[in-house]
């Protein structure tokens, strides 16, 4: 026996985030996925220390992130909708010889059947890139990432699902 409790664990054995609990509880962060985030260098001298990142600021950046990512999300969505709904009335405004013709309601010619899918697939595919970009600046300014990782997966399906519907339109209209 050694005589400590064997029912109370020592702190430096639960790992790190519990030791960094007990020494300094104000910049303990209660989500998890806090504890994912790149960790930055450890201060060496007392000026980078005082030069560092308060843990509150850190946290409300932490959860700025999210909705950021959210709502990166929600946005590309709904603009890729609402430009291609609105890139359809215009290329229904000019109208053209399918119109004419009464095969067509939207795309009525064929110059319009070429510019509106690729017009329309800018948008998802600028919207995956910037949040690629978006998600490199986060990781290496040690701010939550993973929500915009989460982001990515959900814009890539998106982006392809949008791109072969709209791009079979493409196509009929180039084999023309």
């Amino acid at each position: 026996m050694t005589g400590r409790d064997p029912e109370k664990k020592s702190p430096h054995r639960e790992g790190r985030r519990r030791r960094n609990f007990l020494e300094h509880p104000e910049n303990d962060l209660s989500e998890d996925a806090d504890f994912a985030n790149r960790r930055p260098p450890e201060p060496r001298t007392a000026e980078e220390l005082a030069s560092s990142t308060d843990p509150v600021v850190q946290a409300t950046r932490n959860q700025q992130s999210t909705r950021q990512a959210v709502t990166w999300l929600f946005g590309t969505i709904i603009s890729t909708v609402l430009v291609a709904y609105l890139l359809a009335w215009v290329a229904r405004l000019m109208g053209g010889p399918a119109c004419d013709a009464g095969d067509a309601l939207w795309l009525c010619s064929r110059s319009s059947q070429i510019w509106w899918p690729i017009a329309t697939s800018i948008i998802p595919a600028a919207g995956i890139i910037g949040c690629a970009i978006i998600m490199v600046r986060k990781l290496n300014s040690y701010t939550r990432w993973r929500p915009w990782m989460g982001v990515f997966w959900v814009l890539i399906p998106f982006a392809m699902m949008w791109m072969l519907q709209t791009w079979q339109i493409l196509v009929l209209a180039l084999s023309d």
